[in-house]
């Protein structure tokens, strides 16, 4: 795909300068790493696409010819002399490609904090700014959810997509994704978007329409639960959920079966236990064995964990993930989507996480990351569709739980997905119209206290030579 540059000024641009004059806020607290002088756009004469004319920002991980690419990271910024493959695929979808938003350095962490490697503020979260942005692609979030554009590009190896979204009050999609493919490791990664609401999002994803608002097959069958799926194998059992996000998620569900073509909600077990995480988990280190250095403090770890993998230690684990989508499926087997909490509490402050690699607890930092986040990965790890969902919109000062849809293999398109969560918060919204206590119930209004998950290991430490890299993009 060839591209060309446009002398038409975007109205991103213009958008972002009002946004900066009404907060106060830089370019990169609105999520916007930098505008490109000119639009990228297709050479095609009749674009057709998606996203034909939309103005999309480009995840600061992905390179576009002629345009900085930075990776999160000062260290490491260069101008590329071609686009790569995910922006030709942008291109095609008659995107303009109109600049890059910010991201965690090389997506590997949930938090995007770049003071850390010298690259100024991060973005604002505009529901709370004591709140975290997440990550990996908070920029892209944040943007969207400032109006400096309606769609932005994100991907997404490990929640980085859905959980900036949900911190933000967005929704959040995954689509189906290979996990095994030509590379020599599994990659949890998909490409996607953030959009400003449900069917921006399917639009961005080209999903049809008509499945949005009705389209699901008869008797499907929901699984729920609050459980966590991930954490501390040293733990005697999995990390604590916020009792309000807990009673949000199990209200939601039940919302869900007034769908006329939903057979029911059964609560369900954690797949597996809770120790497979740290196998699973050394893939993602050996995926970040090539990041050049110099690296902040959780990429640094990350890379020196995978660099301790033997190769037959990252062969067990790629063979166990190999077996994973069967394992669940035999876990699940009258189970269509599950349904769980996007995070297990409301996002934690600013500095929560990262405080703890400053402080050299990196192994810390990222069992607290695994323990605000312990759903979303398996998405990843079986390469299945996943939604998050914000029961109601955002206010300011109030944060919306989220939910999250999980596809269990095939088993439902994104359609049906989509179509579940537009019926989701429809129903929601006729419960909470006009009644302040039950609008309230789907909200919080603190930070949440990453302490009260109980990720910190209650029995002696012990040595964890493979790591538990969890890079979201690499």
């Amino acid at each position: 795909m060839t591209m060309a540059q446009t002398g038409t000024p975007t109205g991103a641009a213009a958008r972002l300068r009002s946004a900066q004059a009404s907060t106060g806020l830089s370019a990169a607290e609105l999520g916007v790493a930098r505008l490109y002088d000119h639009p990228h756009v297709t050479m095609c004469a009749e674009p057709t696409g998606s996203l034909t004319g939309v103005e999309v920002l480009v995840k600061d991980l992905q390179r576009v010819a002629g345009e900085t690419t930075g990776f999160g990271s000062p260290a490491h910024e260069f101008v590329s002399a071609t686009d790569d493959a995910t922006v030709r695929s942008l291109l095609a979808t008659g995107a303009h490609l109109v600049g890059a938003s910010v991201t965690a350095e090389f997506g590997a962490t949930v938090y995007t904090e770049p003071d850390l490697v010298g690259g100024g503020p991060g973005p604002v979260n505009p529901v709370d700014a004591r709140m975290t942005t997440g990550g990996s692609s908070s920029g892209a979030a944040v943007a969207v959810a400032r109006g400096i554009v309606a769609v932005a590009h994100a991907n997404d190896g490990g929640g980085s997509i859905r959980i900036p979204a949900a911190a933000v009050g967005l929704p959040g999609f995954k689509p189906a994704h290979r996990v095994f493919g030509s590379g020599v490791l599994p990659n949890p990664a998909a490409q996607g978007f953030i959009g400003a609401d449900l069917e921006l999002t399917a639009r961005a994803y080209d999903i049809p329409r008509s499945p949005l608002r009705s389209g699901l097959r008869s008797g499907l069958r929901l699984g729920m639960t609050t459980v966590p799926f991930h954490g501390d194998p040293g733990q005697p059992g999995p990390t604590a959920v916020d009792p309000q996000i807990a009673a949000a998620t199990t209200a939601a569900s039940a919302l869900l079966v007034t769908h006329p073509q939903v057979a029911g909600v059964t609560p369900v077990d954690a797949p597996y236990p809770v120790d497979r995480f740290a196998v699973f988990s050394r893939i993602m280190a050996a995926r970040c064995t090539t990041l050049p250095d110099p690296l902040g403090p959780m990429p640094g770890w990350l890379k020196a964990r995978g660099l301790e993998l033997a190769s037959s230690e990252i062969a067990d684990a790629t063979a166990s993930l190999t077996a994973l989508p069967e394992d669940i499926g035999r876990a699940w087997p009258e189970i269509d989507v599950v349904v769980t909490p996007t995070v297990a509490c409301a996002p934690p402050p600013v500095g929560a996480f990262s405080a703890l690699s400053v402080a050299g607890a990196h192994r810390l930092d990222f069992l607290a990351q695994t323990a605000w986040t312990p759903w979303a990965t398996l998405w990843n790890l079986t390469g299945w569709a996943a939604l998050s969902v914000p029961l109601v919109v955002p206010g300011p000062g109030r944060w919306p739980v989220s939910v999250h849809l999980g596809a269990v293999g095939d088993r439902v398109d994104a359609a049906t997905l989509f179509a579940l969560g537009t019926h989701l918060q429809a129903a929601v919204a006729r419960l909470t119209s006009g009644d302040a206590a039950a609008h309230d119930a789907f909200t919080l209004t603190e930070p949440g206290d990453i302490e009260k998950l109980g990720y910190r290991p209650v029995a002696p430490a012990h040595s964890h030579r493979h790591g538990h890299g969890h890079p979201h993009e690499h």
